[in-house]
């Protein structure tokens, strides 16, 4: 549920085969042969590879015919015209080598073929016209007309002229453990994908990374035979104290090269100033420089954020821009702890006008969140993948893949660790927006492509009109705020150097809202006007709320409420407050015969729950939760039996009546519930989702950013 509660996801759900392996260049002169395989009524086995037999009767097309439309993957057909038109190879041009694939196996599917592979019976089953009624070994190629005959000799040549970048296939239960940097992250799931044809999210919850410190750790104590450890790493330059821990343990490892990226400043788009040479940077950042107006802009005083130690952005800092030149101190925050105690640390990038922080290109340009970001030019060059490969940017270093010295050369994890420098390799990271050290260019398996970038959602999350959501902005972005949606979840404004008090890391409220924060500059209440997107100080008490704690109102319930007593038939010995854990409100159960009524404490009427004659030990452990004057849920966690805990349930109520129950599942674990959403725990992502279970949004945890 909460952090305490996050568990990586263990199994997954039995994979979807890849979509990749689609036009690798066989180079034979063959319709609808897929792998050189045929089954034994002379029809082509689908394997996906491309290729075809001729079939009697075949005649020479003519390639000047009038130009038909293609459709693709989100149309009802690819080739709507197959029967009555012969494509020609201008018109198949625009198609991937997936789209060709298909649309060669849309021709038999016209004529209610089924498939002996999985994707291709998932992809027509999709299709509202497909009828699957025949067994492949059972189909008969004879009923295909002429033109559909000629078209699936078209469609084998233009998948000839088609490269995809293929990977070797690996079971889920075999793929190696793959740690890495926050910014390599969607290359690691995408390996992971490809190898084993997983889904988006089934990757996402299979394949985490610790951020660049703790993932060369995990790869050197990976040895130890505890079973825990990284086996192939893919991450960015290795801190003193990952060469510290080579040292100490003695445990040599392989690394190499695999792609270039490069230290970006990060500045506010109202900044003037557009670029600042490399002295300049290290006379901001040791302290030197301390105003805007000194490099050019305005009369403001430089905020020069850093990264925490041992973080991939920090050595990259260390190593390329001071060159062993001390930093001046960082500015500092106050943090609320889980604990409630008030904890310093260093502030993240607030993204304000006089605001100047770090991050790597990748990062900050593709897995990054936030409008009003733009790049600081280096001596008046850019960052860009362009001036990342020509070297014209000055701050580019290499990032690694690497292993163990004693990895087996026949194991899963060398393989991939020398896939990474090959054509097929090089391909997946360039056109996964990083920057090979190879210009290799073959084309990306169509699924990755459909996923590829920031995700975008269609469904929204119903909100009262007027209301928005408050997220915490360390949980969402890594840096100390609060930040405002609106119903789809798109960020309206950004408070900094504030945190909400409330344990909950998410609050719906009105827009005219006034709540009580922590004002993380001072570490002193404030108030925050979300209306104003301001700090207002300090009006009302140290509740925050004008009203008395509920610490102190579940001692005297009994008798504040005493028609409940009355209604019940109990006594005050049947009247037990409830305290889960330290940052939750305690709530009031009160046990009538096997019933369990739970009412928060100020009297408000939650949720029943029935022990239908069971005694505790048979009960699940409860934990009722009050949401707001409406919401609340119970969750119940299975006491430990022969196979373990089991999946915790959460019942949802308004009004006190069920409306909704939830559990852990292959998208993710329930992290938090909220009035009119639920938030998914998926690896090292946070997704959100309307109680139509629709997602709605999905960021990367903020502490994986400050990486």
């Amino acid at each position: 549920m909460r952090n305490r509660y996050v568990r990586r996801v263990a199994g997954l759900c039995a994979a979807a085969f890849v979509l990749s392996s689609a036009g690798c260049g066989m180079g034979r002169d063959r319709i609808g042969q897929e792998a050189a395989v045929q089954d034994q009524s002379g029809n082509q086995e689908d394997t996906g590879a491309s290729a075809g037999e001729k079939e009697p009767g075949d005649r020479e097309v003519r390639e000047t015919e009038p130009a038909f439309q293609v459709g693709t993957l989100g149309d009802d057909y690819l080739l709507p015209h197959a029967g009555e038109h012969v494509y020609t190879q201008e018109e198949l041009s625009g198609m991937t080598a997936e789209e060709l694939r298909l649309a060669r196996n849309e021709i038999y599917a016209r004529h209610g073929r089924r498939f002996k592979s999985d994707d291709l019976n998932r992809y027509f089953s999709g299709k509202s016209w497909y009828q699957g009624t025949t067994d492949p070994d059972s189909f008969d190629s004879g009923i295909l007309n002429q033109n559909e005959r000629d078209n699936l000799r078209m469609l084998q040549k233009a998948e000839e002229g088609k490269t995809v970048c293929v990977i070797p296939k690996i079971g889920m239960e075999e793929f190696p453990r793959i740690d890495g940097s926050t910014a390599t992250l969607p290359l690691s799931q995408a390996i992971y994908r490809m190898a084993t044809g997983a889904t988006e999210q089934e990757a996402e919850a299979a394949v985490t990374h610790g951020k660049t410190t703790a993932a060369w750790i995990s790869l050197i104590r990976g040895g130890d035979g505890q079973g825990w450890g990284a086996d192939l790493v893919i991450a960015y330059e290795p801190s003193d104290r990952v060469d510290q821990e080579l040292k100490e343990t003695g445990v040599k490892i392989i690394k190499k090269p695999i792609g270039r990226d490069a230290l970006v400043f990060l500045a506010n788009k109202s900044n003037p100033v557009r670029s600042l040479t490399r002295e300049q940077m290290v006379d901001i950042y040791s302290g030197t420089i301390k105003n805007w107006k000194d490099v050019g802009g305005r009369d403001k005083a430089i905020q020069a954020f850093q990264r925490p130690e041992d973080s991939g952005s920090q050595n990259m800092m260390d190593k390329l821009v001071m060159k062993g030149k001390k930093m001046a101190d960082a500015p500092r925050d106050y943090v609320v702890s889980e604990m409630g105690e008030l904890l310093e640390e260093v502030s993240s990038y607030d993204d304000t006008g006089d605001a100047l922080g770090y991050s790597v290109y990748y990062y900050a340009r593709n897995m990054y969140q936030k409008p009003e970001l733009t790049f600081m030019g280096i001596d008046g060059v850019m960052p860009s993948s362009e001036t990342i490969r020509d070297g014209s940017y000055p701050y580019v270093n290499d990032f690694y893949a690497a292993i163990r010295a004693d990895e087996p050369k026949d194991s899963k994890a060398y393989q991939l660790f020398e896939w990474l420098t090959g054509d097929d390799g090089q391909s997946l990271i360039n056109g996964l927006g990083y920057v090979g050290i190879k210009d290799a260019s073959k084309e990306l398996p169509q699924e990755l492509g459909e996923s590829g970038g920031k995700a975008e959602f269609d469904a929204s999350i119903p909100l009262p009109e007027g209301n928005v959501i408050l997220a915490s902005g360390s949980y969402l972005y890594g840096e100390n705020g609060i930040a405002v949606f609106d119903s789809r979840m798109r960020l309206l404004q950004f408070m900094s150097h504030a945190q909400m008090w409330d344990s909950d890391q998410f609050m719906e409220c009105s827009r005219d809202a006034v709540i009580s924060v922590l004002d993380s500059r001072t570490g002193e209440h404030s108030d925050y006007s979300v209306r104003e997107n301001r700090l207002i100080g300090r009006t009302r008490d140290q509740n925050g709320d004008g009203e008395p704690s509920v610490y102190d109102l579940v001692t005297t319930f009994p008798e504040d409420h005493p028609q409940l007593l009355k209604q019940y038939g109990v006594t005050r010995e049947q009247v037990r407050t409830c305290y889960y854990w330290d940052s939750a409100d305690p709530v009031i159960c009160i046990t009538e015969g096997n019933a369990e009524h739970y009412y928060d404490a100020y009297g408000r009427f939650l949720l029943d729950f029935d022990m239908e004659g069971r005694t505790e030990e048979e009960l699940p452990y409860r934990y009722v939760v009050p949401v707001d004057e409406h919401t609340a849920y119970i969750r119940l966690d299975s006491r430990q039996g022969e196979s373990g805990p089991m999946e915790p349930e959460y019942r949802i109520y308004r009004d006190g009546i069920l409306f909704k129950e939830l559990a852990d599942d292959q998208n993710g674990d329930i992290y938090d519930i909220r009035p009119d959403f639920y938030t998914r725990s998926s690896g090292n992502y946070l997704y959100f989702y309307n109680y139509q279970d629709e997602p709605c949004a999905k960021f990367l945890y903020g502490y994986y950013g400050n990486d």
